[in-house]
């Protein structure tokens, strides 16, 4: 590890330069010189290069990012992921070395403020840097279509000019759009998560971050943003997801309508691959339409709670008695019961 605090423009484009493959850039804001230099190198050498920044118009009009970069970048097809709250700064090449630490994507940044970044070349230190950026895509892209549009840029263009002709029109000045990922650090106890059996598709549920039931009877489970799964033979659960989206879906059509959906391309192809996996060993026969929920990984559960029974249908447990029991856990409802009967404080 190399510490840099000077220079740091010079530095980081000596390594960009020397880019073969990919380069990944996370940035909360962005200036249009650096952009220009990042487009220069890319388009010398056809690399493949994503970016994850804040798409926040308080910043545009302060100009501390640049609508201006975000139209070349796209112009040049390079994918633009949008995150609200984006704090983070790293520099990716090839995989194989790294660039983490305060310095935006901008002039101010890797050469006016006090900033620093730290240098790695080392495999080991690399692959969690690169870890990192991974999980933060793919949580992006399964949270929804969060991809920068040129249609957007245009309008967010025309809304700052009336801003600048007309400052007092307040029009929305705090306006952000992006990804809206919750912290993991931070998980309020007394949030309801919902308890469902998986049994033979928790594999799935697991590698693909998708789950669906019948819309029928028997399924109207109380509506909640977290969702834990309860494993055949006993019922323990090991982790919990948040609900990112629902929707339904016809199976007797399903490919065409997740074709139509407005949703990441990567999201499309989980939802196939969960569909065609789960057709080889368990139908979704028991009604024409299913209920599909988008999730992903809020945290585990490593005590590996279980029910006194597990029975069919969704239960309803606290954040706090989950993450807490070792053992049996109770639902909120036999919880409140226990409290009224004097048997747990």
């Amino acid at each position: 590890m190399e510490i840099l605090t000077s220079d740091l423009e010079q530095q980081l484009f000596e390594n960009l330069k020397l880019c073969h493959d990919n380069i990944v850039v996370i940035s909360p804001f962005l200036s249009l010189n650096i952009a220009e230099k990042l487009v220069n190198i890319i388009k010398n050498n056809q690399i493949d290069c994503t970016i994850i920044t804040r798409f926040e118009r308080k910043a545009f009009i302060e100009k501390a990012s640049s609508l201006d970069a975000l139209k070349l970048l796209l112009q040049n097809e390079i994918k633009v992921l949008a995150l609200k709250d984006l704090h983070s700064k790293a520099y990716i090449i090839d995989s194989k070395k790294c660039f983490v630490g305060s310095a935006n994507f901008t002039n101010k940044g890797l050469n006016k403020n006090h900033e620093l970044l730290l240098y790695f070349d080392k495999k080991d230190d690399v692959d969690k840097v690169i870890f990192y950026a991974n999980e933060l895509i793919k949580k992006i892209e399964q949270s929804g279509n969060w991809q920068i549009t040129m249609d957007q840029i245009h309008m967010e263009q025309d809304i700052l000019l009336r801003y600048q002709n007309n400052q007092r029109d307040n029009e929305k000045i705090n306006y952000t759009w992006g990804s809206e990922l919750k912290s993991e650090n931070v998980i309020d106890e007394d949030l309801i998560v919902l308890s469902v059996p998986a049994g033979s598709t928790i594999h799935l549920i697991e590698e693909y971050l998708i789950h669906a039931h019948p819309i029928s009877k028997g399924y109207n489970y109380s509506p909640t943003g977290y969702i834990t799964f309860r494993k055949a033979n006993g019922g323990v659960m090991e982790k919990i997801f948040s609900i990112n989206k629902t929707f339904p879906l016809e199976m007797n059509q399903w490919r065409s309508e997740i074709k139509k959906m407005e949703i990441s391309e990567t999201l499309k192809e989980n939802l196939i691959n969960y569909i065609v996996n789960r057709y080889r060993d368990f139908e979704f026969d028991k009604a024409p339409k299913y209920k599909f929920y988008i999730l992903s990984l809020l945290c585990d559960l490593p005590n590996n709670p279980y029910p006194p029974s597990n029975n069919a249908g969704g239960w309803l447990y606290t954040m706090k008695d989950l993450r807490e029991s070792h053992g049996y856990v109770y639902t909120s409802k036999q919880m409140k019961k226990l409290k009224a009967q004097g048997e747990i404080e």
